[in-house]
């Protein structure tokens, strides 16, 4: 028997179903929103860099030294997203880190959203600042805090862009009027990113928003289908991270295939990324239709995913075998920035059929239905 602890063995199948336990079921879990990670393009780009280049350099790029494909990579990052620099890291979660580790010095405060992503809770400490959280997405709370640290206080904000499990989105523009103007709005966009605004920029742009003191963090993981995670923000950021950061400068970079798998997957985002954007919304909003009775708000969160949390156990057991009824996965989850201990989260996708959104729907409300807490 698996521990308790452990995570369940899922073998993904296609797109949309996983196999668990020997059955093929319904997936609504992840954040491979536009399941770019089954495009032949892009597994094609990959295995043919791992065939020319190998798979990794095995060491640091401050260690080792940089390969163009990295630099390739950056600058089409840098294109991309419209900041002056753009700086690779190994994974999504070490962007927030390695920026904190860039801030370092010239922040006095770091003000976080209590329900951030974990990456960022564990950024604001290595940012050699006084670490205050505020409450989530409240703006108002984000004021008094500001105005708590005293004046000269040098002023870091860290929040999520869009939140990953309930799809809300974070008031950036109501955070950036009460910022002082020698104050920085770090903002991990990794589910905004591809998904949100006209070009697939996220957050700032969905928000129509363009300040030179935002620093961007994101991951290649999610709408882009491949691996890694990036920096983006003004010109010195670069270089402070590369002088100061130790997580940077000791960690290997990503797999030269992923970087190649990656470029690729920028290029067909800037193709297709209306159309699939324009599916995505559809999509989403079809699904959350089964909350338009008790929960009419989640329509308005632009995100394509959603958390349910019901608060007693009974009610939790209810609704998973509901979902194996229907011959969905039950994505019952812990997540340290959850609404609730353990919640149900679901991701919608561009992959999935109508059939397969109507299923889903279906059984949300029967459940909601049923009223349960």
């Amino acid at each position: 028997m698996p521990h308790p602890i452990e995570p369940p063995v899922l073998t993904q199948v296609s797109p949309t179903e996983i196999e668990f336990r020997g059955r093929r079921l319904l997936y609504f879990g992840g954040s491979d929103y536009f399941r770019f990670s089954w495009r032949p393009r892009i597994r094609a780009a990959g295995a043919g860099a791992v065939r020319e280049l190998g798979y990794s350099v095995g060491s640091s790029r401050m260690v080792t030294g940089n390969h163009p494909i990295y630099l390739d990579l950056e600058r089409a990052l840098v294109r991309f997203f419209g900041f002056p620099v753009a700086v690779l890291t190994a994974g999504g979660y070490l962007g927030p880190l390695v920026a904190a580790q860039g801030l370092a010095g010239r922040v006095t405060h770091v003000l976080v959203d209590e329900k951030c992503h974990g990456c960022l809770k564990d950024a604001a400490t290595l940012a050699g600042a006084k670490t205050i959280p505020f409450h989530h997405e409240d703006a108002q709370a984000l004021t008094h805090a500001v105005r708590g640290c005293g004046r000269g206080a040098r002023i870091a904000v860290f929040t999520d862009g869009l939140a990953a499990h309930e799809g809300s989105l974070a008031p950036l523009a109501d955070y950036l009027a009460v910022l002082p103007g020698s104050g920085w709005l770090v903002v991990d966009d990794a589910h905004g990113t591809g998904t949100l605004g006209q070009h697939g920029r996220g957050s700032l742009e969905f928000l129509g928003l363009r300040d030179p003191r935002v620093i961007v963090t994101t991951t290649l993981s999610k709408a882009l289908g491949c691996y890694g995670g990036v920096v983006l923000g003004p010109a010195w950021l670069r270089d402070c991270i590369l002088r100061q950061s130790r997580i940077y400068g000791s960690s290997t970079a990503p797999p030269m295939a992923v970087a190649a798998a990656t470029l690729v997957a920028l290029s067909l985002l800037r193709q297709e990324g209306t159309k699939l954007r324009q599916q995505l919304r559809e999509n989403t909003r079809y699904v959350k239709q089964a909350f338009l009775k008790r929960r009419p708000e989640c329509l308005d969160h632009p995100g394509p995913m959603f958390a349910v949390s019901p608060r007693q156990a009974q009610s939790q057991e209810r609704l998973r075998q509901m979902l194996l009824a229907a011959g969905i996965y039950p994505t019952l989850i812990r997540y340290s920035s959850g609404p609730a201990a353990r919640f149900f989260r679901f991701a919608v996708s561009t992959a999935h059929s109508k059939s397969q959104l109507a299923t889903l729907r279906n059984v949300l409300e029967k459940y909601e239905g049923l009223g349960l807490p």
